[in-house]
Protein backbone atom coordinates (compact mmCIF):
# COMPACT_ATOMS: atom_id res chain seq x y z
CA UNK A 1 0.00 0.00 0.00
CA UNK A 2 2.88 2.17 0.77
CA UNK A 3 4.07 1.37 -2.28
CA UNK A 4 1.37 2.12 -4.35
CA UNK A 5 0.73 5.55 -2.94
CA UNK A 6 4.60 6.36 -3.59
CA UNK A 7 4.44 5.67 -7.00
CA UNK A 8 1.43 7.67 -6.83
CA UNK A 9 2.78 10.88 -5.82
CA UNK A 10 6.26 10.69 -7.94
CA UNK A 11 3.85 10.28 -10.50
CA UNK A 12 1.88 13.32 -9.42
CA UNK A 13 5.13 15.52 -9.01
CA UNK A 14 6.29 14.24 -12.64
CA UNK A 15 3.34 15.57 -14.18
CA UNK A 16 3.21 18.36 -12.41
CA UNK A 17 6.95 19.65 -12.76
CA UNK A 18 6.76 18.44 -16.45
CA UNK A 19 3.69 20.33 -16.94
CA UNK A 20 4.89 23.64 -15.52
CA UNK A 21 7.35 24.71 -18.03
CA UNK A 22 5.97 27.07 -21.37
CA UNK A 23 8.51 27.87 -24.05
CA UNK A 24 8.29 30.82 -25.85
CA UNK A 25 9.51 31.09 -29.34
CA UNK A 26 11.52 33.70 -30.76
CA UNK A 27 9.76 36.85 -32.65
CA UNK A 28 7.01 35.46 -29.69
CA UNK A 29 6.24 37.71 -26.58
CA UNK A 30 4.09 36.04 -23.56
CA UNK A 31 1.07 36.88 -21.54
CA UNK A 32 0.79 34.84 -18.31
CA UNK A 33 -2.76 33.78 -17.67
CA UNK A 34 -3.93 32.59 -14.54
CA UNK A 35 -7.62 31.21 -14.85
CA UNK A 36 -8.00 30.30 -10.56
CA UNK A 37 -6.67 33.14 -9.37
CA UNK A 38 -5.20 36.50 -10.49
CA UNK A 39 -6.42 35.88 -14.24
CA UNK A 40 -4.56 37.52 -17.05
CA UNK A 41 -1.30 39.12 -15.70
CA UNK A 42 -1.47 42.73 -17.25
CA UNK A 43 2.31 44.20 -16.17
CA UNK A 44 4.60 41.34 -17.23
CA UNK A 45 5.86 40.36 -20.85
CA UNK A 46 7.67 37.01 -21.43
CA UNK A 47 10.31 36.81 -24.23
CA UNK A 48 11.44 34.09 -25.88
CA UNK A 49 12.54 31.51 -23.86
CA UNK A 50 11.27 29.03 -20.73
CA UNK A 51 8.27 30.72 -18.81
CA UNK A 52 7.72 28.78 -15.41
CA UNK A 53 4.01 28.34 -14.24
CA UNK A 54 2.17 25.89 -12.31
CA UNK A 55 -0.05 23.42 -14.72
CA UNK A 56 -3.08 24.94 -14.64
CA UNK A 57 -2.07 28.29 -15.42
CA UNK A 58 -1.21 29.26 -18.90
CA UNK A 59 1.45 31.45 -21.42
CA UNK A 60 -0.60 32.91 -24.35
CA UNK A 61 1.98 33.86 -27.27
CA UNK A 62 1.40 36.66 -29.43
CA UNK A 63 4.11 37.11 -32.47
CA UNK A 64 5.44 40.63 -32.61
CA UNK A 65 7.46 40.33 -36.10
CA UNK A 66 6.60 42.36 -38.96
CA UNK A 67 4.15 39.91 -40.57
CA UNK A 68 2.83 40.13 -44.00
CA UNK A 69 -1.56 39.62 -44.85
CA UNK A 70 -2.27 39.43 -48.43
CA UNK A 71 -5.85 40.27 -49.37
CA UNK A 72 -7.57 39.85 -52.81
CA UNK A 73 -9.79 42.93 -52.97
CA UNK A 74 -12.93 44.08 -55.23
CA UNK A 75 -13.36 47.72 -55.79
CA UNK A 76 -15.07 49.76 -58.56
CA UNK A 77 -13.38 52.78 -59.75
CA UNK A 78 -14.47 56.52 -60.39
CA UNK A 79 -15.53 55.34 -63.95
CA UNK A 80 -17.73 52.03 -62.77
CA UNK A 81 -15.01 49.97 -63.36
CA UNK A 82 -15.55 46.51 -61.43
CA UNK A 83 -11.53 45.32 -60.78
CA UNK A 84 -9.68 42.92 -58.61
CA UNK A 85 -6.60 44.36 -56.77
CA UNK A 86 -3.66 42.53 -54.82
CA UNK A 87 -3.02 44.34 -51.39
CA UNK A 88 -0.69 43.34 -48.90
CA UNK A 89 -0.64 45.44 -45.05
CA UNK A 90 2.74 44.61 -43.11
CA UNK A 91 2.01 44.65 -39.65
CA UNK A 92 2.14 43.78 -36.14
CA UNK A 93 0.58 43.90 -32.40
CA UNK A 94 2.06 46.45 -30.20
CA UNK A 95 4.43 44.77 -28.39
CA UNK A 96 3.56 47.68 -25.92
CA UNK A 97 0.08 46.95 -25.15
CA UNK A 98 -0.65 43.44 -25.86
CA UNK A 99 -2.46 42.68 -22.87
CA UNK A 100 -4.94 45.15 -23.66
CA UNK A 101 -4.85 43.47 -27.34
CA UNK A 102 -5.64 40.41 -25.69
CA UNK A 103 -8.59 41.49 -22.92
CA UNK A 104 -10.47 43.30 -26.11
CA UNK A 105 -9.73 41.03 -29.36
CA UNK A 106 -8.02 37.99 -28.84
CA UNK A 107 -4.80 36.42 -31.09
CA UNK A 108 -7.30 36.54 -34.33
CA UNK A 109 -7.12 40.39 -33.65
CA UNK A 110 -6.51 40.39 -37.83
CA UNK A 111 -9.49 38.86 -39.26
CA UNK A 112 -11.88 40.72 -36.68
CA UNK A 113 -10.19 43.59 -36.15
CA UNK A 114 -7.84 44.71 -39.06
CA UNK A 115 -9.03 42.73 -41.93
CA UNK A 116 -12.46 44.61 -42.46
CA UNK A 117 -11.02 48.18 -42.15
CA UNK A 118 -8.18 47.34 -44.69
CA UNK A 119 -10.90 46.35 -47.19
CA UNK A 120 -13.38 49.17 -46.30
CA UNK A 121 -10.27 52.12 -46.52
CA UNK A 122 -8.62 50.24 -49.85
CA UNK A 123 -12.29 49.70 -51.56
CA UNK A 124 -12.86 54.18 -50.74
CA UNK A 125 -9.23 55.18 -51.72
CA UNK A 126 -9.14 53.34 -54.75
CA UNK A 127 -13.01 54.54 -55.75
CA UNK A 128 -11.43 57.91 -56.44
CA UNK A 129 -9.35 56.87 -59.23
CA UNK A 130 -10.54 56.13 -62.55
CA UNK A 131 -9.15 52.23 -63.48
CA UNK A 132 -6.00 53.62 -66.28
CA UNK A 133 -4.61 55.83 -63.41
CA UNK A 134 -4.41 53.02 -60.75
CA UNK A 135 -0.62 51.75 -61.81
CA UNK A 136 0.94 55.35 -62.03
CA UNK A 137 -0.78 56.41 -58.76
CA UNK A 138 0.41 53.13 -57.05
CA UNK A 139 2.58 54.89 -54.90
CA UNK A 140 0.01 58.04 -53.29
CA UNK A 141 -2.84 54.82 -53.22
CA UNK A 142 -0.10 53.02 -50.68
CA UNK A 143 0.19 55.85 -48.44
CA UNK A 144 -3.30 56.93 -48.06
CA UNK A 145 -4.59 53.63 -47.68
CA UNK A 146 -1.52 53.50 -44.73
CA UNK A 147 -2.27 56.78 -43.37
CA UNK A 148 -5.53 55.95 -43.00
CA UNK A 149 -5.41 52.26 -41.53
CA UNK A 150 -3.08 54.07 -38.54
CA UNK A 151 -5.02 56.71 -38.10
CA UNK A 152 -8.27 54.79 -37.28
CA UNK A 153 -6.11 51.50 -35.83
CA UNK A 154 -4.48 53.97 -34.02
CA UNK A 155 -6.24 53.13 -30.50
CA UNK A 156 -6.56 49.35 -31.37
CA UNK A 157 -3.13 48.06 -30.04
CA UNK A 158 -1.45 47.30 -33.85
CA UNK A 159 1.43 48.94 -35.52
CA UNK A 160 1.60 49.28 -39.56
CA UNK A 161 4.34 49.50 -41.29
CA UNK A 162 3.86 49.63 -44.86
CA UNK A 163 1.10 49.30 -47.55
CA UNK A 164 1.68 47.12 -50.72
CA UNK A 165 -0.42 47.34 -53.93
CA UNK A 166 0.98 44.16 -55.38
CA UNK A 167 -0.87 43.67 -58.78
CA UNK A 168 -4.30 45.07 -60.60
CA UNK A 169 -6.22 42.85 -62.32
CA UNK A 170 -8.09 44.21 -65.50
CA UNK A 171 -11.16 42.40 -66.86
CA UNK A 172 -10.73 40.67 -70.29
CA UNK A 173 -12.95 43.33 -71.77
CA UNK A 174 -10.71 46.35 -70.47
CA UNK A 175 -7.39 44.09 -71.19
CA UNK A 176 -8.76 43.76 -74.92
CA UNK A 177 -9.45 47.48 -75.45
CA UNK A 178 -6.24 48.44 -73.85
CA UNK A 179 -4.46 46.29 -76.26
CA UNK A 180 -6.08 47.55 -79.19
CA UNK A 181 -5.70 50.81 -78.04
CA UNK A 182 -1.68 50.46 -77.88
CA UNK A 183 -1.78 49.05 -81.50
CA UNK A 184 -3.28 51.76 -82.67
CA UNK A 185 -1.19 53.92 -81.50
CA UNK A 186 1.97 52.06 -82.60
CA UNK A 187 0.38 52.48 -86.25
CA UNK A 188 -0.35 56.10 -85.87
CA UNK A 189 3.47 56.63 -84.49
CA UNK A 190 4.73 54.60 -87.41
CA UNK A 191 2.55 56.69 -89.54
CA UNK A 192 4.36 59.87 -88.04
CA UNK A 193 7.27 58.59 -88.45
CA UNK A 194 7.54 57.73 -91.72
CA UNK A 195 5.28 61.39 -92.45
CA UNK A 196 8.55 63.09 -91.17
CA UNK A 197 11.02 60.68 -93.13
CA UNK A 198 8.97 62.06 -96.31
CA UNK A 199 8.75 65.96 -95.61
CA UNK A 200 12.56 65.54 -95.07
CA UNK A 201 12.63 63.63 -98.74
CA UNK A 202 10.43 66.59 -100.35
CA UNK A 203 12.61 69.00 -98.67
CA UNK A 204 15.59 67.40 -100.04
CA UNK A 205 14.13 67.37 -103.14
CA UNK A 206 12.92 70.84 -103.39
CA UNK A 207 16.06 72.27 -101.80
CA UNK A 208 17.72 70.16 -105.21
CA UNK A 209 15.77 71.81 -107.44
CA UNK A 210 16.31 74.85 -106.35
CA UNK A 211 19.95 74.41 -106.36
CA UNK A 212 20.01 73.19 -110.38
CA UNK A 213 17.30 76.20 -111.00
CA UNK A 214 19.84 78.57 -109.63
CA UNK A 215 22.69 76.99 -111.63
CA UNK A 216 20.78 76.83 -114.89
CA UNK A 217 19.86 80.43 -114.23
CA UNK A 218 23.55 81.74 -114.19
CA UNK A 219 24.41 80.06 -116.80
CA UNK A 220 21.87 81.45 -119.11
CA UNK A 221 22.81 85.07 -117.87
CA UNK A 222 26.49 84.06 -119.00
CA UNK A 223 25.64 83.09 -122.25
CA UNK A 224 25.44 86.69 -123.56
CA UNK A 225 26.15 87.69 -127.15
CA UNK A 226 29.47 88.61 -126.78
CA UNK A 227 30.39 85.40 -124.67
CA UNK A 228 28.73 83.34 -127.58
CA UNK A 229 30.81 85.58 -130.52
CA UNK A 230 33.89 84.71 -128.78
CA UNK A 231 33.68 81.05 -127.93
CA UNK A 232 32.71 80.86 -131.74
CA UNK A 233 36.28 82.28 -132.49
CA UNK A 234 37.50 79.85 -130.28
CA UNK A 235 36.10 77.19 -132.41
CA UNK A 236 37.32 78.81 -135.74
CA UNK A 237 40.90 79.03 -134.09
CA UNK A 238 41.05 75.32 -133.38
CA UNK A 239 39.59 74.36 -136.49
CA UNK A 240 41.93 75.96 -139.00
CA UNK A 241 44.13 73.64 -137.18
CA UNK A 242 42.98 70.31 -138.59
CA UNK A 243 44.57 69.27 -141.71
CA UNK A 244 41.87 66.99 -141.94
CA UNK A 245 38.57 69.02 -143.03
CA UNK A 246 38.00 72.31 -145.34
CA UNK A 247 35.42 74.62 -143.72
CA UNK A 248 34.37 77.73 -145.38
CA UNK A 249 33.37 80.68 -142.99
CA UNK A 250 30.81 82.92 -143.44
CA UNK A 251 31.49 86.22 -141.23
CA UNK A 252 27.74 86.97 -140.31
CA UNK A 253 25.37 84.45 -139.50
CA UNK A 254 22.03 84.18 -137.12
CA UNK A 255 22.34 86.19 -133.93
CA UNK A 256 25.83 87.81 -135.23
CA UNK A 257 27.48 84.82 -135.08
CA UNK A 258 29.85 82.92 -137.69
CA UNK A 259 28.26 80.17 -139.89
CA UNK A 260 31.11 77.32 -140.36
CA UNK A 261 30.34 75.46 -143.21
CA UNK A 262 32.36 71.76 -143.72
CA UNK A 263 33.34 71.17 -147.32
CA UNK A 264 33.66 67.56 -146.72
CA UNK A 265 36.65 67.22 -147.60
CA UNK A 266 40.49 68.90 -148.76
Amino acid sequence: MKKLLLTSVIIIMVVTFTGCASVISPGNQGLKWRPWSSGLEMDKLYTDGIVWHYPWNNVIEYEVRWTSFPEEIQILTSDDLHMVVNVTAILRPNPAKLAQLELEVGSDYYEHLVRPKFYTITRNVMAKYEHNLLAENSIPIEEEILSQLRERMDEKYVEFDSVVLDHIMYSPLVTQATDRKLVIKQRLEQKEYELGIAEKDAEIQRIQAVGQRDAQKIIDEGLTKKYLQFKAVEAQEMLSRSGNSTFYFVPLGKDGLPVIVDTGGK
